[in-house]
C-alpha cells in the first residue's frame, strides 16, 4: 500500500488553513510549490504539520466530509485553528514529518486531554478557598496571586484560569514543558498545601 502525507499549511488570512494530501516523493516539491504560489487566490501558505500515513486519500475525504461546514467552497481551505487541526491528526496512525522536533507524543496527547479535563472539574470553592484568598506558586514563593472566582485567579491585574496561568509563568522562566499542558492547582498553594493535596 502506497504511503502518502496529509498536511496543513496556515495563510495569510487569520483562521484559514490549507489541508491537503501529497505523494510523500512529492511533498517537498508541494511545499515549495504552495509557499511560493500560493492556493486559491489564497497567499502566504506556510508549511505547519504532516504526517506521512497509510491510506492518506481516503483521509483526506473523511475530513472533507468531517469540516463541510467550515471547509471553504470546494477547495482545501478551512476556516480552523492550525493546532486543532494538528491535534486531530495526531490521532491517526502515522509518522510525523514535519516538523520533526516538536511533535508531542501519543502519551503526551493523552496526558493534555487528562490535564484539560482535570482543570475544568476543580473548584477551588469546593475545597474551602474563598474569593479574595491568597495563592502562591510552588516554584516561585514571590508570586502570590488573589482567588476571584471558583477557577479564576487575578495576578498581575489580568484574570486567568489556572491552568494558562501556570503555562505562562513557566514560558516567562522559560521552564515550559513540551506540551504546554499543566493541571494547574498542582503548581499552586493554599496556606502551604497544593491545591490537589486539599
Amino acid at each position: 500500500m502506497a504511503k502518502g502525507v496529509l498536511y496543513i499549511m496556515t495563510t495569510s488570512v487569520s483562521g484559514v488553513i490549507k489541508i491537503g494530501i501529497a505523494g510523500t516523493k512529492n511533498y517537498p516539491e508541494r511545499m515549495r510549490y504552495l509557499s511560493q504560489n500560493g492556493y486559491s487566490n489564497v497567499s502566504g501558505l506556510k508549511p505547519y504539520f504532516a504526517i506521512e500515513m497509510d491510506n492518506y486519500d481516503e483521509t483526506e475525504d473523511l475530513l472533507k466530509d468531517l469540516f463541510k461546514f467550515i471547509r471553504l467552497g470546494d477547495s482545501e481551505l478551512y476556516s480552523m485553528d492550525a493546532d486543532k487541526a494538528k491535534q486531530l491528526l495526531l490521532t491517526f496512525s502515522g509518522n510525523v514529518i514535519y516538523p520533526k522536533d516538536a511533535t508531542p507524543k501519543t502519551t503526551q496527547i493523552k496526558q493534555i486531554a487528562k490535564t484539560r479535563r482535570q482543570g475544568q472539574l476543580f473548584n477551588m470553592f469546593d475545597k474551602g478557598i474563598k474569593i479574595g484568598d491568597i495563592l502562591t506558586f510552588v516554584d516561585d514563593p514571590n508570586i502570590k496571586v488573589k482567588v476571584v472566582g471558583e477557577r479564576e485567579v487575578e495576578y498581575n491585574g489580568v484574570v486567568y484560569k489556572l491552568s494558562p496561568l501556570t503555562l505562562k509563568l513557566y514560558e516567562d522562566m522559560g521552564k515550559a514543558n513540551l506540551s504546554k499542558a499543566y493541571q494547574g492547582a498542582n503548581y499552586f498553594l493554599y496556606k502551604g498545601t497544593r491545591l490537589t493535596k486539599l
